[in-house]
């Protein structure tokens, strides 16, 4: 993969490309289905060229599992056809017709209990590295609900995003597909274009999943995911990624965000945030 390439795919759930999808007769009214593969704990990691969902699905699960310390994960991956279609099997998930709208013409994809729902319209003009971070961070979405005993719960959506993100590019650098570290280096070189042209957004406005949704826009959907990306690896680098993990775990009992938070962190989410800005400000100068 060329550097330029590597740039290519810096936000793996972003807007969907503008005016490449079109609804037709002969589209597959039903989603293609991929089912999760089973990882045998501390097996070696699939090899070789990937070719197909089900070899790359393996080798993202694997490196979660293995090399990071999620728990095994059952699900499957859904392939709409295009928009449209998608947005039809929201509706059948149960979001409201334009709520799934919405969503379907800014996300190229989104997670469930067990399930990733993607548009294929966009992901089928990709090279499989760039699928392979879009399998990451949706896979991960789907490990924050098992964690949460399958609970959407009321935790943090910049947490549930930056986290993602985070996962997205340990496993591209695990799997030699890019360089956490240079993604890194963009996502700062981003934010601070984004800061140039007043698109960073509150931590307020990327608390809850509507507010995520609706805050993004053409000019700030990407520094949203950038924003989380380095909130998420500051939390990392402070409590470390199992305190993540046992963040999530605690929604399976309680839906309190700021207790859940002060339990698996030992602070509240106030003095974090503060913090957080304080980093961001003397990365960004």
């Amino acid at each position: 993969m060329t550097k330029r390439d590597f740039h290519r795919f810096l936000a793996p759930a972003v807007l969907a490309t503008a005016g490449l999808i079109a609804s037709c007769a002969s589209a597959p009214s039903q989603p293609r289905v991929i089912p999760f593969p089973q990882i045998v704990s501390e097996a070696p990691r699939p090899g070789g060229l990937i070719t197909s969902y089900s070899e790359a699905l393996s080798a993202v699960l694997s490196v979660m599992q293995n090399d990071l310390g999620f728990p095994p994960l059952a699900g499957s991956l859904r392939l709409y056809y295009d928009r449209v279609s998608m947005e039809v099997g929201l509706i059948s998930e149960g979001y409201a017709a334009d709520y799934a709208r919405e969503i379907a013409s800014k996300l190229d994809g989104l997670s469930r209990p067990g399930l990733v729902l993607a548009n294929d319209a966009v992901l089928r003009w990709q090279h499989w590295p760039q699928r392979m971070v879009f399998l990451a961070h949706e896979t991960t979405h789907v490990a924050e609900y098992a964690l949460a005993g399958g609970r959407r719960s009321s935790s943090d959506q910049w947490l549930r995003e930056g986290l993602a993100e985070w996962v997205a590019w340990r496993v591209a650098d695990t799997l030699n597909l890019g360089s956490s570290a240079a993604r890194k280096r963009a996502v700062v070189l981003g934010l601070r274009q984004a800061r140039d042209k007043h698109e960073l957004l509150t931590f307020s406005e990327l608390a809850s999943q509507t507010a995520w949704v609706r805050a993004g826009n053409r000019k700030t959907t990407q520094a949203m995911y950038f924003q989380t990306f380095l909130a998420a690896d500051f939390l990392i680098e402070r409590r470390g990624l199992p305190a993540v993990l046992d963040y999530f775990r605690l929604f399976a009992f309680s839906n309190d965000p700021g207790a859940n938070f002060r339990a698996a962190f030992h602070e509240d989410r106030a003095s974090f945030e503060a913090a957080f800005e304080k980093n961001l400000t003397q990365l960004l100068d």
